[in-house]
């Protein structure tokens, strides 16, 4: 998978994610932009954490430096999410995590309909990759999703927009996929993890 996109890295230790593009406006002298991908803590923005204290090693592809692999022969954009990784030492059907990070400021009345538009933009990057790209078919990794809203583990209750269990056994149905909405999410093995 690294000779197919551009700036991939490579994690040992705890994963911090995080999308400054909204924090940029706010504070133009910070350095930082975009997506960012981290084994440090994120200390001026809110991110997801994937605890690895296995040292599980994960690949990490930031999808905002590799737009040209979402575009089609027109020079349209597909949509994508923000990253994905895989626990690329797997003897077996390792897993490949999509993930999308919304950040909705102190309007708590937006968090639902962004976090509707993520699950959006990862259905849509995961049938993307895998029909148009044939990246991977579905016997190749556990197919995860993750959905993540850094700043509302306290401002709301987080869970609440998790979904239903009937749509949550859809996803598995019709994508094969599990679907993980958290801000902080243990890698436990090459093929599982879990929430914190």
């Amino acid at each position: 998978m690294e000779s197919l996109f551009n700036a991939t890295q490579r994690f040992e230790s705890d994963i911090y994610i995080g999308d400054y593009t909204h924090y940029v406006e706010e504070n133009p002298l910070t350095h930082k932009k975009g997506v960012v991908m981290s084994n440090l803590p994120l200390n001026d923005i809110a991110s997801l954490h994937f605890i690895n204290h296995q040292h599980i090693s994960v690949l990490g592809v930031n999808f905002e430096k590799n737009l040209g692999y979402f575009k089609d022969k027109g020079g349209l954009l597909a949509s994508n999410c923000e990253c994905m990784l895989v626990s690329d030492k797997a003897r077996k059907r390792g897993w490949l995590i999509l993930v999308e990070l919304k950040y909705c400021g102190n309007e708590p009345r937006t968090v639902m309909d962004n976090f509707t538009e993520a699950l959006s933009q990862v259905r849509d990057t995961f049938i993307y990759l895998r029909d148009v790209k044939q990246l991977f078919d579905e016997r190749d990794y556990r197919y995860i999703w993750v959905v993540s809203m850094p700043e509302h583990d306290e401002l709301i209750p987080f869970s609440q927009f998790y979904p239903s269990p009937e749509r949550l056994l859809e996803y598995n149905d019709i994508y094969h996929v599990s679907l993980i909405c958290a801000n902080e999410i243990e890698i436990r093995t090459h093929q599982h993890i879990r929430l914190e």
